[in-house]
């Protein structure tokens, strides 16, 4: 056989492999079973907690104009609809306490104690336009708020009793988003950056790089899972000392424009993101199914329970789902 033959035999051997390669590797679909939730306003809604099935905590607003939290009860019922601060909230979290925490733009912060009807609390953390992006807290004694400007001037807050800052920390980057292991250990992410916390209350900057990473979850201490707007996922299983990219990207496709992830537990987990996505794994993120008819609707905030998936998005959006797809 001359070289000529060996070398259409191997191009042809070549091209067969990266075709059935790249075709095991596409994601399964799968409809999803969904339904809007009548909410009658318009505000960009940007995160969602459920406290339980018949208990969820959202919030949202107008950019510079108005800041929001709602309390939707028993599945159907808009008990509480408030204009809280004067501009937009980004995020809502609930400590093992009940107590909610929100926060958003010009620095503002707030906190509900043990969902009671008692009024919010408000404290700005910072006196500039700094914009609040996430928090965790353990406790109503423990936390951590991570902050953002454009692609730059990120600050991350350690906060003690009553939420009151204990020590701040400045970097040159944007950060999104935070996730408190225990009262030593945290991740933060943002703009090209994974930090980690240490025992020491020092920042390490891990190398990990190209997406602006969006979220980060863990479900249990050791595991957990970080998405990129550019649809990167990545999983640590030793509490975040070292991270593995179960997909690695650096260009943004509306397909894996990832905003948001959530874990159940440390194999069940959901992605959300722009142009109606929802991703789901059940196998620790080896292996993804993609919800194909959701909305076209940039969603911003996910939250999931074992029976209940909510999110929320771009003009007042709130969408339950079914994670059994």
């Amino acid at each position: 056989m001359n070289r000529n033959n060996n070398s259409v035999i191997f191009s042809f051997a070549l091209g067969l492999f990266l075709l059935v390669f790249f075709s095991c590797r596409k994601e399964p679909k799968a409809t999803v079973s969904w339904a809007f939730f009548d909410f009658p306003f318009n505000e960009e809604l940007t995160s969602v907690k459920i406290q339980s099935i018949d208990n969820w905590h959202i919030v949202g607003g107008i950019t510079w104009e108005s800041g929001i939290y709602v309390n939707i009860i028993n599945q159907q019922t808009i008990r509480i609809f408030d204009s809280i601060a004067p501009k937009r909230l980004n995020f809502i979290t609930l400590d093992d306490q009940a107590n909610l925490y929100t926060g958003g733009y010009t620095g503002q912060f707030l906190v509900h104690p043990n969902d009671t009807l008692l009024p919010w609390v408000s404290n700005r953390l910072i006196q500039s336009f700094d914009i609040l992006r996430d928090a965790d807290f353990l406790n109503d004694s423990t936390g951590i708020t991570v902050a953002g400007v454009a692609f730059k001037n990120g600050i991350i807050f350690r906060q003690g009793k009553h939420a009151q800052t204990i020590q701040m920390d400045t970097f040159p980057f944007s950060l999104r988003a935070v996730k408190m292991l225990d009262k030593d250990n945290a991740i933060a992410v943002g703009y090209g950056v994974v930090l980690k916390l240490s025992p020491s209350g020092k920042w390490k900057r891990l190398p990990l790089y190209g997406d602006f990473f969006m979220d980060v979850d863990f479900p249990s201490h050791n595991t957990g899972y970080i998405v990129g707007n550019a649809g990167s996922i990545l999983k640590t299983t030793d509490a975040g000392a070292t991270w593995t990219f179960l997909q690695k990207k650096n260009t943004y496709s509306k397909k894996t424009a990832f905003r948001a992830v959530h874990f159940i537990d440390n194999q069940n987990g959901f992605i959300t993101g722009e142009h109606g996505l929802l991703w789901k794994t059940t196998d620790g993120g080896e292996h993804w199914t993609v919800g194909n008819n959701l909305p076209d609707i940039e969603f911003q905030g996910l939250d999931v329970i074992p029976d209940l998936g909510i999110l929320v998005g771009k003009s007042g959006s709130i969408v339950t789902f079914d994670p059994h797809f």
